[in-house]
């Protein structure tokens, strides 16, 4: 059976791409476990797969406790953008749109949350993020070397964005109530309530450590547990219906790199060390990101992992087997009360 973690071409998944069509569901496959999501969103030819994926995982939290609530990419996008336009001007720094799911979350901390319909994010603005990063970086240097100050830095970048995203939203108004996007944002979720997790052997488990992967730039920690722990902490998560933020690996791999993990997923230690050496050779690396909604099985009893993407409603859930989901797992989010239970 066609998956999409055999077939997608690598040049495709490296900048999260939108034109993959849809994955097949499994033959014979009866859902288990199946979290409500908001409706599918795309991410066009943005590189905002790790915000979309943050963001769709809130909405469904949120969503299985019968809130109902839908959030803007394009407004965490800006705020990156802002944050790095600084960076580039006080640090030399480059901007990228690229990350991961734990700097998304530290944006929403830092700078709270917009509804969809407050701040859209449609194909035409999702288009000009990239071309606004370059600009905002000349921009930046260009300031830095007339010596010019923060305050014009600010007022420069505000027109920048208010052009090609449009003027962004002071407050937020939901309910007939009145929010700061700050106030908004811990109405969803509260600082230090996701924690991010992975599993890697060059760490020793149980500790936290900046995980090294390039679009790791902010250097955020992440907690390493053994591999088997990792998919006990994720169940768990789904079976007390909260999603599971997932960012990981979908490049190509070997065909017989993937037949010989078949044959070592039943011996969790010589799997580890597999991945391990996948990760090393940079075989292994976070090429997008997306929000396990749950799982189920086939007649078989093969388990597969139900993940809701952002390139539209023709590519929306994907399911990866278990084996696929230990492979290619780079870090998750999961709420921090999922852990402590565990």
């Amino acid at each position: 059976m066609r998956t999409i973690l055999l077939f997608m071409a690598i040049a495709m998944l490296a900048s999260c791409s939108s034109n993959a069509s849809s994955d097949t569901v499994p033959e014979g496959f009866h859902a288990d476990v199946l979290l409500p999501i908001t409706p599918i969103k795309d991410q066009g030819s943005s590189e905002l797969c790790w915000i979309y994926a943050m963001l769709a995982t809130l909405e469904t939290d949120r969503l299985a406790m019968g809130d109902s609530i839908n959030l803007s990419p394009l407004w965490c996008a800006r705020q990156y953008l802002c944050e790095q336009s600084q960076r580039a001007f006080l640090c030399e720094d480059t901007i990228s749109m690229r990350g991961t799911l734990p700097e998304a979350y530290e944006i929403i901390n830092s700078h709270g949350l917009m509804p969809f319909d407050s701040y859209k994010a449609d194909q035409e603005k999702l288009s000009a993020v990239r071309p606004s990063a370059r600009n905002l970086y000349l921009t930046a240097r260009t300031l830095a070397a007339q010596k010019s100050s923060l305050r014009e830095l600010y007022e420069a970048t505000s027109n920048i964005l208010n052009t090609t995203l449009a003027p962004a939203p002071h407050l937020v108004f939901l309910y007939s109530m009145e929010y700061t996007p700050q106030e908004f944002a811990e109405s969803v979720s509260l600082p230090g309530e996701w924690i991010a997790l992975t599993s890697f052997s060059h760490h020793p488990y149980f500790s936290s450590f900046p995980l090294e992967i390039p679009d790791n730039r902010q250097q955020h920690k992440v907690l390493n547990l053994p591999l088997d722990s990792l998919l006990s902490v994720i169940d768990h998560s789904l079976d007390s219906r909260h999603p599971v933020a997932w960012e990981g690996g979908m490049r190509m791999i070997n065909k017989k790199k993937v037949k010989d993990s078949k044959k070592k997923i039943e011996n969790i230690s010589e799997f580890t060390a597999f991945r391990q050496q996948l990760f090393e050779q940079n075989i292994l690396t976070d090429d997008h990101c997306m929000s396990i909604i749950g799982y189920g099985h086939t007649p078989d009893n093969k388990r597969y992992y139900i993940l809701k993407n952002s390139w539209g409603e023709d590519s929306g859930l994907y399911y990866l087997s278990r084996q696929d989901l230990l492979l290619r797992t780079i870090l998750v989010m999961v709420k921090a009360e999922t852990l402590q239970k565990q």
